[in-house]
């Protein structure tokens, strides 16, 4: 995997990490060690960082650019997990436990991430607990967000799938005048593989909800002009689910 080294003084690597959010709780000199420890890393759009089932152990810190999370079937249909954005960060799992990597993760755009080494990771949980808690606090997250999707799977027929998925998108969006901005929304194409639908079939329900004054929605923006609309929509059906409850926050 061919990529780049981003070089950069300690001072301004420090200053980049800062904003990535499981490292709120450390000091500059936490900070300033970790950014020692890092490499940083340009990538380009539809770049793989991590592949699904690679024996790496870093994590990486997403400082520029959008990612996605996904898996891949033999027989080419991917199955998209998550999205990332700045301040984000991904790889603990296999840092804390030695496992393979449990997805693929992939560049939307182009983007900067930092790479650290288990060890340093694993050295600057031990020396801060409110550090680990946040890590333990994240991974607790991500579960109660794919049992809910688990659930929705399950459970929900595929239009109420968009509308889960939206309000999900929603929930990193924008607020506007006119409501909730999704900027770089995913592709038709992405939503259907996040939900397990098909292309055609995402349309239609987009084109609905358009037509509904729900939403609107240009090349790569989205945006939710009625929420609460959409919550009723899902809950309706649904009733109220974990992140709807704890972490939403319309």
């Amino acid at each position: 995997m061919a990529m780049d080294g981003h070089g950069g003084d300690k001072k301004s690597d420090s200053a980049r990490l800062r904003c990535v959010e499981i490292l709120a709780s450390l000091s500059e000199e936490e900070l300033s060690a970790l950014a020692q420890a890092v490499t940083w890393i340009e990538v380009a759009p539809e770049q793989e960082v991590v592949s699904h089932l690679n024996e790496g152990a870093q994590v990486y810190f997403v400082v520029e650019g959008e990612f996605r999370t996904m898996m891949t079937t033999p027989y080419g249909r991917a199955v998209a997990i998550g999205q990332l954005g700045p301040g984000s960060h991904f790889g603990e799992i296999a840092a804390l436990t030695g496992a393979p990597r449990t997805l693929n993760v992939v560049a939307s755009t182009a983007g900067v991430v930092a790479e650290c080494p288990a060890e340093a990771f694993q050295r600057t949980m031990r020396g801060n607990s409110r550090f680990a808690e946040a890590i333990a606090a994240a991974l607790a997250r991500r579960v109660v967000v794919l049992t809910d999707r688990l659930f929705e799977l399950a459970a929900l027929e595929m239009r109420f799938r968009v509308y889960s998925e939206l309000l999900r998108l929603a929930r990193g969006g924008e607020e506007i005048a006119e409501g909730v901005l999704i900027r770089n929304a995913p592709t038709h194409d992405m939503i259907a593989a996040a939900i397990g639908a098909q292309r055609e079939a995402v349309n239609r329900e987009l084109r609905y909800l358009v037509s509904e004054g729900v939403i609107k929605q240009s090349r790569r923006e989205i945006v939710v002009l009625n929420v609460e609309r959409l919550r009723e929509m899902v809950q309706k059906r649904a009733g109220l689910t974990a992140t709807q409850v704890v972490d939403w926050r319309f």
